[in-house]
């Protein structure tokens, strides 16, 4: 079976500064900093996308269970950037 796929939007950061020890960037909240996701991807130079709001297209890495209340972990296959310029 398929993992299920994801859709979402937010602020693409490094993930290095969080407590979050799996995947390599993170997708927040603008306004409020919360994590919505930790990525990773094979296919996506994510870091191409760092600070900047995106669109991303993910698959949820269901072999992984993160800790109780720890945000889930996908695996990007797309992004698009949001920014204005």
């Amino acid at each position: 079976m398929d993992a299920p796929k994801i859709q979402a939007e937010g602020q693409l950061e490094r993930a290095g500064s969080t407590r979050y020890q799996y995947g390599s960037h993170v997708l927040v909240y603008p306004g409020d900093r919360d994590i919505r996701f930790v990525l990773r991807s094979e296919t996506v130079q994510l870091r191409e996308f760092e600070g900047q709001r995106v669109r991303i297209n993910a698959s949820l890495v269901e072999d992984y269970v993160p800790d109780e209340g720890a945000p889930k972990l996908l695996d990007v296959f797309s992004v698009t950037s949001l920014q204005q310029d």
